[in-house]
């Protein structure tokens, strides 16, 4: 049941990031309000919501079924911080991240958690394996 629980978790989670980065590559038509996108979000509510909510949701899978066996949660898990590390990586290859400092902390710090949930994948294969 715990298994279940966190592949719908991670589904949930993955389906979030799908449309946050569908919603980010739309958002190259800006419109005059500060908001973009077909979800017309500006990028502090759609990266704490969609980016933050997927991240959170991963974490609490990981922790539901941190001691049950399941190959799909750690594909998941390692799928869902791929997707954020590659999406901060297109972000900073296109040039849309400035010489501010707040964006380039803001993609540092994403980058990080996206390698946070590919290693808590890595973690459940160790913790989860058979002596």
């Amino acid at each position: 049941m715990r298994t279940k629980i966190s592949i719908i978790l991670l589904f949930i989670s993955l389906a979030l990031l799908i449309i946050y980065g569908a919603d980010v590559i739309s958002s190259k038509m800006a419109s005059n309000d500060g908001k973009s996108g077909f979800l017309q979000l500006n990028e502090a509510i759609r990266g704490g919501g969609l980016g933050g909510g997927a991240v959170i949701l991963s974490i609490i899978a990981f922790a539901i079924s941190m001691k049950e066996r399941s190959t799909l949660v750690v594909v998941l898990l390692i799928i869902n911080g791929g997707l954020i590390i590659a999406g901060m990586v297109g972000l900073a290859a296109q040039g849309m991240v400035h010489d501010d400092g707040s964006k380039s902390s803001t993609v540092y710090g994403t980058t990080g958690l996206g390698i946070l949930l590919v290693a808590l994948g890595i973690v459940k294969v160790f913790i989860t394996r058979k002596k």
